[in-house]
């Protein structure tokens, strides 16, 4: 599992790790039943502290992308609908998009105009 974190990212430590895993879970880089790094392995590799790394571990696990065994560590769940989380994840980004598009007052055109530009490249 590759993970990359930008300290001075606007995007929190925890939202950097959980959206890389759900990124890496939907592409097939990481697959059912394989075996995520424990925290403490992350934290330290990573030389970040433990909360954020459990903070997007708990959230994997509570969106269902990987569940717990104790003592063993923390798995890959299943997708079994996998095309799915797919477009719900890209959906919840392009709401997200939208928004903020409207808020900076671009047209739909515009909007149009950017997601062909870098959908292209």
């Amino acid at each position: 599992m590759k993970l990359i974190v930008r300290q001075h990212s606007e995007t929190s430590i925890y939202e950097q790790l959980y959206s890389q895993i759900v990124n890496q879970i939907l592409n097939g880089s990481l697959t059912a039943d394989e075996c995520l790094p424990s925290i403490r392995v992350v934290s330290r590799e990573m030389q970040i502290s433990v909360i954020p790394v459990k903070t997007a571990y708990d959230m994997l696990e509570k969106d269902n992308y990987i569940y717990t065994i104790p003592g063993k560590g923390c798995f890959v769940k299943n997708q079994e609908d996998i095309g799915k989380r797919k477009v719900e994840t890209v959906e919840k980004n392009v709401e997200e998009l939208v928004k903020l598009a409207k808020e900076l007052g671009l047209s739909y055109n515009e909007i149009t105009e950017l997601l062909q530009k870098h959908y292209r490249l």
